[in-house]
């Protein structure tokens, strides 16, 4: 018997620990794909990346932008995409530029992703990389439903190591490039950086990134259409504990959940995060601050008025105060920082740190200061003047 997530939530299902879970809904990623890519197929099919696959993760993703849930590109310049050229890899001059989605959102998805990848190859005068996850170690492209769902089912030590694959299959990355993330993609971006960098991130522009972690989940509408499964089904996850091994294998957002006052538990039972940052005593790894110090640019921009990433001062490496849920402590003041736990203080004292605000909510900075970003930072003549 094969079971979508949907319908075992809808049969009113109970899961009342990890393992009844695993039992009843194993493999729960391949479930999950389902419920999130809004298909009505069985369980365990195979990811495929056709036409209709992207289709329907675009009508996930506008149904996401509209519920205010997810970090979503969607930006309409009035220009029709056919009519972005591409540059091709071999007339590039520029250096090749690797860009990763946020949560939610797809490589492939022409609300966005797919102008802004035009739009900075022809800024960049380069070659552009949108990297998709799949869930098929293998497969480097061509898996829409699988690269959005990924974003939320795909821990973030899995979604780092198949990022480094996918880079590493494309010859035209193989000298190094340049990045840029959005959103949770970032924090993709930093973990590569710290545990591969090979072939290394020269500059690495960071819109909205997810930097120092989160204090709090975003919220799910469970009275959206279509939203509903997707909600229940992170919330039955959340609802065992984020800092629970199931819930740290099976959710990437758990694997960046810093509380400020339960960061004991937190470095004992969290993935990722507490190892990037070098904050978990006697797992220091000096490679990891040495990737990071290498960086010839590191450029962190926030949003003034973001509401998904809490706080919004964690895209420019400030956070929470030990202890506290409302004291920020800006970048230079913290403990990350003065005691250099993984490069940072390296890297801004030899001026190679900056630091912009979009006005705003979380990812709706404008094209005009995506450009300016990336004539300022991605040319080997920046003249652009910020």
């Amino acid at each position: 018997l094969k079971l979508t997530l949907g319908e075992a939530l809808e049969c009113g299902l109970v899961f009342s620990d990890a393992s009844s879970l695993l039992r009843a809904m194993a493999p729960l990623r391949s479930l999950m794909v389902v419920a999130l890519a809004g298909l009505g197929v069985a369980a365990g099919a195979d990811g495929g990346g056709g036409g209709g696959d992207a289709r329907e993760a675009e009508q996930l993703a506008r149904r996401l932008v509209d519920a205010g849930v997810g970090s979503i590109l969607h930006f309409e310049d009035g220009v029709p995409l056919r009519d972005l050229a591409e540059v091709a890899a071999p007339h590039a001059q520029g250096t090749p530029v690797v860009m990763m989605h946020g949560m939610g959102d797809f490589a492939d998805n022409p609300m966005g992703m797919v102008r802004i990848r035009k739009r900075i190859a022809q800024d960049a005068n380069a070659y552009v990389h949108s990297v998709e996850l799949c869930a098929k170690a293998e497969q480097v492209s061509n898996c829409a439903a699988e690269d959005q769902s990924n974003g939320f089912l795909l821990s973030m030590d899995e979604q780092v190591d198949q990022f480094a694959r996918v880079v590493r299959a494309d010859g035209n990355l193989s000298k190094g490039f340049n990045a840029i993330g959005f959103s949770q993609g970032n924090t993709v971006i930093r973990g590569y950086i710290h545990r591969y960098n090979d072939p290394p991130v020269k500059s690495f522009v960071s819109m909205h990134g997810v930097m120092m972690g989160v204090a709090g989940l975003p919220q799910c509408p469970l009275n959206v259409a279509g939203l509903g499964l997707i909600c229940k089904a992170v919330d039955s996850l959340v609802s065992l504990g984020v800092y629970t091994q199931f819930v740290q294998n099976h959710l990437a957002q758990a694997n960046y959940y810093r509380n400020p006052k339960e960061l004991d538990e937190y470095r004992k039972a969290g993935h990722f995060l507490p190892f990037i940052n070098n904050e978990v005593k006697g797992k220091e790894n000096a490679t990891y601050a040495d990737n990071f110090r290498a960086l010839e640019k590191l450029v962190l921009v926030m949003a003034d008025d973001d509401t998904m990433v809490h706080p919004k001062e964690s895209e420019h490496f400030g956070y929470f105060k030990d202890g506290s849920m409302s004291e920020i402590v800006d970048m230079r003041d913290a403990a990350w920082y003065q005691e250099d736990w993984f490069g940072l203080k390296t890297l801004d004292e030899a001026k190679k740190v900056d630091q912009y605000s979009t006005p705003g909510n979380h990812l709706r900075f404008t094209l005009e200061f995506l450009s300016q970003m990336v004539q300022k930072y991605f040319t080997a003549s920046p003249t652009m003047q910020i």
